[in-house]
């Protein structure tokens, strides 16, 4: 009579059970590509993973950036030149107009000191505003030409209130008169600058356009 080599053939039964339970319950799992997930309210939402990017040859590099530059006509690029400087001029008449005024305040210059250094004031003012006036731009840029006459009636008007000043320093009251000159002076010289970025301002749309 042939010995059984497994006296307990059924000790394997549960084990493959188990087995068979794993391979089921993985492979319905991953059929599964969406799964509801209940919110709060008691309404389903949808959840879903998002797939990482390919990795291809291309990935991780850098996209090349596109650059468009217009470059501005040799014409415009003088006016802005200049126009620049006509600022930094009106920046430093300021500060001359200042001082002179400062002093002749402080009395720390005699009258006829005081006389001729407004005096130069008041001509380097009137050389300011020929510079503006000599800087016209073309007629390239749409609006270009208006914006610039607006610039340069404000420096004709700094040129007339560095003159007013003079007057009224030579006026025989207490000071009012070259005092309000001066008020006069600095909100024209302020005037300038604003119209100056305006300018500024329409010829960088223009570039942008």
């Amino acid at each position: 009579m042939a010995r059984n080599p497994d006296p307990k053939p059924g000790r394997w039964v549960l084990p493959l059970v188990v087995l068979g339970m794993v391979l089921f319950t993985w492979i319905w799992v991953n059929r599964l590509g969406v799964t509801e997930v209940p919110d709060a309210s008691g309404t389903s939402s949808t959840t879903t993973t998002a797939a990482a990017p390919d990795e291809g040859e291309d990935a991780g590099e850098p996209e090349e950036e596109t650059t468009t530059t217009t470059q501005l006509s040799p014409e415009i690029e003088i006016y802005l030149s200049n126009l620049a400087e006509d600022k930094q001029d009106l920046a430093e008449l300021s500060a001359q107009m200042n001082a002179v005024n400062q002093e002749w305040e402080d009395r720390t210059v005699t009258y006829s000191e005081a006389g001729d250094n407004m005096a130069a004031v008041s001509e380097q003012a009137v050389v300011f505003r020929t510079a503006v006036e000599d800087h016209r731009p073309s007629d390239q840029i749409a609006g270009l030409v208006d914006a610039h006459q607006v610039a340069l009636d404000r420096a004709v008007a700094v040129a007339e209130a560095a003159e007013a000043v003079l007057a009224g320093l030579r006026a025989p009251d207490d000071g009012e008169l070259r005092r309000a000159a001066l008020v006069e002076f600095r909100a024209a010289a302020a005037s300038f600058d604003q119209a100056a970025d305006q300018i500024e301002e329409i010829i960088l749309q223009s570039v942008q356009r």
